[in-house]
């Protein structure tokens, strides 16, 4: 039997702790703190929250652990003590790694797991529960080395503890097609960072015990191990960096305090191993600045935050607002459309009689008499006319506009409407002239009678807005953009740049109109814009300014 001097081996393991101090406390202190942190303020946060309670669970365990192994480095040389917290070691670390896979499971489901799930981690832990103070778990103490041996029991916290860490890859994967596209980027960030803590944990804390126990490594590099509880902290910045992106756990400052109150446990660990009175000043000022300027920090960090809370209420008012005028908008189409349909029938037949009075149908009339039907026949036009206006608003806001297309030539249409407009343009004592220069045939694909309202429309503005000079109407081509081109240009009272921006709206006429023409309604040009887009084309207009005239330009595409 190996001989050894218990005082001499105690004293190689003191030496070994001194070595390790600055790293020991810099790993347990802050990584149990800012655990313990994250838990307990995601839980205030959410007390009736299963996940909420499960992330608590995961940080108190680790906490528990690595107050154990504190306890194991720093009071080695006690033995019953050491004996005893060693063997807590296995059921808190498989216990950690059960609640990880837990809380994994409730996150992805959003509810509780089934009864066989829970009866399965209840028998994973209770064999290890019942062995805890027994010879199955540890055997003796070596005082050579200073530690507890254990029983090859140990090897099933170790295949246990791994089973569970893969378990979640797998558990993910099956159930990834069933998860919405926002919860797969949450997920994702979650499983990275939970499976960095569980495997980083498992390989520093087992893998280097296992390193020293085959001999590969010294036993002085035992202080290995602590490395692995700064999976930790890695872990809560994956946490800290979703609950903030995506405000889980309705916790909004929870990335700013952690890294504070971090760096503060960082700071006043080193009160541990100082060893002098000026370190003892440098380390206290450092701390109470920390403190000062933390405050400051999450003071100005929560009034961004409310800032940005009363942004995202105002636009989600805003967009409640715009989705009940839209509603609004809808009810107002549909009745519009309701009531011109109930004004069109009388209109017309107003319109026809008035039409057959002035035409000598019902005999003669006096000439008073003709000229009122005269005048009831104009403004029963004009209101037949803008009915009709109404009722495309209507049609192309429902999307009930029908588009027959057909193959035509533009310029013949263009040049017959010119040809009946034209009278109208003499009687006001302007010249319109057309005329044409085109490369191909001037064929398109498109609802001719469509095409033959949208010219019209634009072809009356100008007669409207014009009260001398001329009107010029000229189609042209480009064979290269496949594109045709009805300009019309006229004298009359043109616009401003701001003007011309807002024409193409309902409701929208030029400042000046009303000095030439009181009779529109402001929706032909959009009726027209609209028709002529769901065509593939476009209305555009230019003008050099009030009083200067206009351009409007009605483009299609050409036919194949």
């Amino acid at each position: 039997m190996q001989s050894y001097n218990f005082v001499e081996n105690i004293d190689i393991c003191r030496q070994i702790v001194n070595e390790a101090a600055q790293l020991l406390y810099y790993s347990h202190i802050p990584t149990a703190g800012i655990a313990l942190l994250i838990g307990f303020y995601v839980l205030y946060k959410n007390k009736n929250d299963l996940a909420s309670r499960l992330l608590f669970t995961i940080s108190v365990l680790f906490s528990l652990w690595t107050a154990l192994d504190l306890v194991v480095w720093l009071r080695f040389d006690d033995i019953g003590l050491m004996m005893f917290v060693w063997s807590l070691f296995g059921i808190v670390f498989i216990s950690t790694y059960v609640a990880a896979f837990y809380f994994v499971a409730v996150f992805v489901n959003k509810s509780d797991v089934g009864t066989k799930t829970k009866v399965l981690f209840i028998t994973s832990l209770l064999p290890f529960v019942l062995f805890l103070t027994t010879t199955a778990n540890l055997t003796h103490h070596n005082a050579v080395d200073c530690v507890a041996v254990e029983n090859p029991i140990y090897l099933n916290y170790l295949i246990l503890s791994l089973a569970y860490a893969f378990s979640i890859f797998v558990f993910v994967a099956l159930k990834w097609h069933k998860i919405e596209k926002t919860d797969r980027r949450i997920l994702t960030l979650i499983t990275i960072g939970i499976e960095l803590f569980l495997l980083w944990f498992f390989a520093t804390v087992w893998g280097v015990s296992y390193l020293i126990d085959s001999g590969y490594i010294a036993y002085s590099n035992y202080n290995m191990e602590q490395y692995g509880l700064f999976s930790m902290p890695i872990f809560m910045a994956f946490l800290a960096y979703v609950t903030v992106k995506y405000k889980m756990f309705n916790v909004k400052l929870i990335a700013t305090q952690v890294l504070v109150i971090g760096l503060l446990f960082l700071i006043g660990s080193q009160f541990f191993f100082v060893e002098s009175t000026t370190n003892y000043i440098l380390v206290g000022v450092t701390l109470i600045l920390g403190f000062v300027g933390s405050y400051f920090l999450i003071q100005s960090v929560k009034r961004e935050i409310k800032q940005r809370v009363q942004i995202e209420s105002l636009a989600q008012d805003l967009a409640r607002a715009n989705d009940r005028l839209r509603e609004l908008d809808k009810a107002k189409s549909e009745f519009v459309s309701i009531a011109s349909h109930q004004l069109r029938s009388p209109l017309t037949s107003i319109r026809g009689y008035a039409s057959m009075m002035v035409e000598g149908s019902f005999g003669k009339i006096p000439e008073k008499a003709l000229e009122a039907a005269a005048r009831i026949e104009e403004s029963a036009k004009l209101m037949v006319l803008s009915v009709e206006d109404y009722l495309n608003v209507s049609r192309i806001e429902s999307g009930n506009m029908k588009y027959n297309l057909s193959d035509f030539d533009v310029k013949e249409m263009t040049e017959h409407i010119c040809d009946d407009m034209r009278p109208e343009a003499m009687k006001k004592g302007l010249v319109l002239l057309f005329r044409s220069d085109l490369s191909g045939t001037g064929t398109v694909n498109a609802d001719v009678g469509k095409t033959n309202q949208i010219i019209q429309n634009l072809l009356n503005n100008s007669l409207k807005y014009t009260p001398k000079g001329s009107i010029n109407v000229f189609v042209r081509d480009d064979i290269k953009k496949k594109r045709i081109y009805v300009s019309i240009t006229d004298t009359g009272i043109g616009m401003s740049e701001k003007t011309a921006d807002s024409l193409f709206q309902k409701f929208s006429r030029a400042d000046n109109a009303n000095s030439v023409n009181v009779s529109g309604t402001g929706l032909g040009l959009y009726v027209a814009l609209k028709m002529a887009e769901q065509m593939g084309g476009t209305i555009s207009c230019e003008s050099e300014g009030d009083g200067k005239g206009s351009t409007f330009t009605f483009e299609l595409p050409l036919g194949v």
